[in-house]
């Protein structure tokens, strides 16, 4: 089995450390374009939470959780050597539904305004065969990739995420969130301690040209009008492999998907693919 590291794992306390600027070494990060990439996304993040103790074994293999199912989430990939070696997932905000609101809900209702649209980052997995350099590098990868799809593409004002308490201080010193709750377990992945972050992507760039002008320059000036052009493309694409041939695989590989839903959950997927009814 392929070992890897999420948000979670002591060895991203490592690649944090890692200095070095790396960033053309591994292939820069997409949305995948085909139903076999995206089952190699979801191994790859099984292998993660398996690995970390926040997740029980699964014949599947895979780790796929409702929103992943939902054509409103993006899947983005990095690749090395034509495997992916790296997946972060960015979920739209529905309905005020987004995971975090399963035990952060008074938290994100504090930060919500009249015109905020926020997402939540989700899933990220990097392979542990890569060097602590590659590694890193992978990270800045999807974060740019994630930052560039959420404020200009999809018109996000926040993005939130669930961190592990070890790795606040990252998170905060590196991309310049912020905590906005306390420590809580999330039974979800085996009762692991979570702390709800935030990022206003609205300041987003003037906090980066302030606090960190290398990665400013990394996530908003290099390459940053290519990147968004492409990511738009990117974003269509994966949007057409949301359909019923792509459920029916999924539930091929994972014969409990469906039946681990709630009705409301049930509900909302039969509104995307009413084949389902």
């Amino acid at each position: 089995m392929r070992k890897a590291i999420g948000l979670n794992d002591n060895r991203i306390e490592e690649i944090i450390q890692t200095s070095e600027d790396t960033i053309d070494v591994i292939s820069d990060s997409t949305l995948p374009d085909s139903i076999d990439e995206m089952k190699e996304a979801f191994r790859l993040l099984y292998d993660t939470f398996l690995s970390s103790g926040f997740q029980k074994p699964d014949p599947s293999l895979m780790k796929i959780s409702f929103h992943n199912l939902l054509p409103i989430s993006f899947l983005i990939i990095v690749k090395k050597n034509g495997k992916v070696c790296g997946t972060l997932t960015v979920i739209q905000e529905s309905d005020d539904r987004l995971p975090i609101n399963e035990i952060f809900n008074n938290e994100i209702g504090r930060i919500r305004k009249e015109d905020s649209f926020i997402c939540e980052l989700s899933g990220l997995a990097v392979d542990t065969s890569l060097t602590n350099s590659e590694s890193r590098t992978v990270l800045l990868s999807l974060f740019r990739k994630a930052f560039i799809l959420g404020n200009d593409l999809l018109g996000c004002t926040d993005f939130c995420m669930m961190v592990n308490p070890r790795h606040c201080d990252y998170y905060q010193k590196e991309f310049n969130y912020e905590k906005i709750g306390q420590i809580r377990r999330y039974e979800k992945v085996n009762g692991a301690p979570a702390i709800p972050m935030r990022l206003n992507l609205i300041e987003g760039a003037e906090l980066f040209k302030k606090s960190n002008p290398h990665l400013y320059k990394y996530f908003f000036v290099d390459d940053h009008q290519m990147i968004k052009e492409r990511s738009f493309h990117e974003m269509c694409n994966q949007k057409k492999l949301y359909d019923i041939k792509y459920i029916n695989s999924l539930v091929e590989s994972k014969k409990d998907l469906l039946t681990n839903l709630t009705e409301e959950e049930c509900e909302i997927l039969c509104c995307y693919y009413p084949e389902l009814r």
